[in-house]
């Protein structure tokens, strides 16, 4: 076996990155460990949308494929509408090159994801085992392995560690010392509502689900989240100046205050669906998801044994729409590195995996910065222009925006010579 196949790898986080890695290193016959903070799997955040280059991973290296399309929701296009009704065109979010026949995105709530991911490990005849309420105390590496020590005083050894803990990121610490930097709020927070399609009036017989409306008071998005399209969710992004602790931001959503403080920006929008999406969902049942940011520029995202993957390497904003998609592209590059057999060392091959790495999210970083501005709140004349600058673009672009670069990246098709 090559020196750089691993046959234990740590992996500290079971978010989603975390589990899809284990999973798919399980399938090439690699053992890993998973340690958990929460004692549990969690059952927090919204809906999410997979979309075709994190399906391809979700399916290839993790096998999930066809059991996540089985609970979520599939499509191949989201409708872009103004809030009278009028359709600009349209959004392509299925795989560009090869339309209907090729892989749909996929809404999904997150906790359903997980569920699935957990299901899969299980399948694995013992190549994984996952530790919860398990909290790293710390990380020690040398020439032969690396070792994780646990506050309930236990060690855990392994040939490799991947730090796979989000956004707050301890394993980030390990590796950057007294440079790690914290996560920072960004003062806005997404808010996912749901509400039965049922009761939803569509403005026209001819307007379809998923879809974006622009409004005055920004973008509206509503996207089905289960096979048959019965439960529709839709997401606002709000400013909510004061950042709060994590069982503040917990109660805050759970209260159903942040939903009735991001549906009143919408108020003056009388028409539908705006209307009836935002009147008949239950407050309560929001989901809420405050945004945290991390430099563009960490130094370095690994050391000799350890490296970080996902968020705790390069988070996005929920804008983008492309967060755990990056966590499972790197999972899949990882898997790839570490099973290719042509590195002498560790270190050479968490250097190859960051500097590919790193050109990818900066493509996706940019794009994300330009997609939050149109959800942003605008006066009466700037709603004007800006309704006639979305007319103009749809018409630019002949009625449908297409995104191939980022929906057919191909992970396989990754050069890592």
């Amino acid at each position: 076996m090559a020196t750089t196949t691993p046959r234990h790898v740590l992996i500290v986080g079971c978010g989603l990155g975390g589990p899809c890695l284990a999973l798919s290193l399980a399938r090439k016959g690699i053992r890993s460990t998973i340690f958990e903070i929460r004692p549990e799997p969690s059952e927090s955040g919204g809906s999410i949308s997979l979309a075709p280059n994190g399906l391809r991973v979700l399916d290839r290296y993790a096998g999930v494929y066809d059991r996540l399309r089985d609970v979520g929701f599939s499509y191949h296009r989201f409708g872009a509408y103004v809030d009278d009704g009028e359709k600009l065109g349209e959004i392509v979010a299925g795989e560009v090159s090869e339309g209907e026949k090729g892989y749909p995105s996929v809404r999904i709530m997150r906790s359903g994801l997980l569920r699935i991911l957990l299901e899969g490990i299980r399948e694995t005849e013992g190549k994984v085992e996952i530790q919860w309420g398990a909290r790293i105390s710390g990380i020690k590496e040398d020439e032969h392995g690396v070792t994780a020590s646990l506050e309930d005083g236990s060690e855990v050894t392994g040939d490799i560690l991947i730090g796979a803990d989000g956004i707050h990121s301890k394993v980030r610490e390990h590796i950057l010392g007294a440079e790690s930097p914290k996560a920072t709020y960004e003062g806005i927070c997404l808010v996912n509502g749901f509400v039965p399609a049922s009761s939803v009036t569509k403005p026209s017989p001819d307007f379809t689900f998923p879809s974006f409306v622009f409004t005055s008071s920004g973008m509206l998005m509503s996207i089905p989240i289960d096979r048959k399209g019965e439960t529709l969710a839709w997401g606002i992004n709000m400013t909510v100046k004061e950042e709060r602790s994590r069982e503040g931001w917990k109660e805050f959503g759970k209260s159903g205050e942040a939903a009735r403080l991001a549906k009143a920006d919408y108020d003056k929008i009388r028409s539908e669906p705006v209307r009836s999406l935002l009147d008949n969902a239950n407050d309560s049942q929001a989901r809420l998801w405050p945004i945290y940011a991390i430099p563009d520029d960490i130094p370095k995202w690994h050391t000799p044994r350890v490296c970080l993957i996902g968020d705790a390497a390069h988070a996005l904003p929920p804008n983008a729409g492309q967060g755990s998609a990056m966590a499972f592209e790197d999972s899949a590059i990882m898997v790839r590195l570490l099973t290719d057999g042509k590195f002498t060392s560790y270190d050479e091959l968490f250097a190859k995996f960051e500097s590919v790495r790193r050109a990818r999210i900066a493509v996706l970083k940019a794009n994300s910065k330009a997609g939050g501005v149109s959800k942003a709140e605008t006066g009466p004349w700037m709603w004007y222009l800006k309704k006639w600058a979305y007319r103009c673009f749809f018409w630019w672009k002949r009625g449908q925006l297409q995104m191939a670069k980022l929906l057919d990246y191909d992970v396989d098709g990754v050069d890592l010579a």
